[in-house]
């Protein structure tokens, strides 16, 4: 398993962005769980891909890669790695630490 940072750095001018950014992302986790449980890897395709390109552009590498790994999961179809990429999303989420550039 792959190792995610535990402390990001990201622009300054994103801090008055981030209470919404976490909010949605957690939105988007729980979607993610909701979707794992009916087998709807479409939707998890699409939550993975959003979730690769909104976090590393706010500069979360650790959550754009969780969000590929979710999205090939989806796309392989592949449950078992799914539960355990949602987790790591989940932990990541609660854990990451957020540093400022400038």
């Amino acid at each position: 398993m792959c190792e995610y940072p535990e402390v990001e750095r990201i622009p300054s001018d994103l801090e008055k962005l981030l209470d919404r950014f976490f909010d949605v992302s957690r939105q988007d986790l729980e979607q993610m769980r909701n979707a794992l449980h009916v087998r709807d890897f479409e939707t998890l395709v699409r939550l993975g891909h959003t979730a690769r390109g909104t976090g590393s552009g706010y500069g979360f590498k650790g959550m754009g890669m969780i969000g590929h790994e979710i999205e090939q999961a989806a796309l392989k179809r592949d449950p078992d790695a799914l539960e355990q990429h949602v987790d790591t999303l989940a932990r990541y989420l609660d854990t990451v630490r957020v540093e400022f550039d400038g």
